[in-house]
């Protein structure tokens, strides 16, 4: 699933800023094994670079998919790509952005209720 050149998208409604960032934490066994994030089991990707993820928590809602990417990475050239990508309206309480960079997602899972927070894949874009 790592692609370089490419950046994957979820988005979704989530509770709280520290919720998000629970999800996300990738963490290591006393032996140094790579522990997956709860999200990434959710959506069963075995390992992603953590340092090329970008997440952001919104305390306002949107289903703009413009504003939601705005001062991401690349977001002047991935925004209206991901735009394009999406053929339908985006529910109106989207709060929680994670992208992927350098990773193409390609697994069957496209929506997950996580401990009471709401994912879901939007597709994957080339960008640089």
């Amino acid at each position: 699933m790592e692609q370089e050149g490419f950046v994957s998208l979820w988005v979704g409604n989530v509770q709280s800023y520290e919720e998000l960032d629970r999800l996300l934490t990738v963490s290591y066994s006393d032996e140094g094994d790579f522990i997956p994030s709860i999200f990434a089991k959710h959506f069963e990707i075995r390992r992603y670079d953590d340092a090329v993820r970008e997440a952001e928590y919104y305390e306002e809602a949107s289903n703009d998919l413009y504003q939601l990417l705005e001062g991401f990475s690349y977001d002047d050239e991935i925004a209206p790509k991901f735009n394009t990508l999406v053929q339908e309206e985006l529910p109106n309480d989207i709060n929680a952005v994670i992208l992927l960079y350098n990773f193409k997602y390609t697994g069957e899972i496209v929506e997950a209720t996580i401990l009471s927070n709401y994912l879901r894949y939007l597709g994957s874009v080339e960008y640089q």
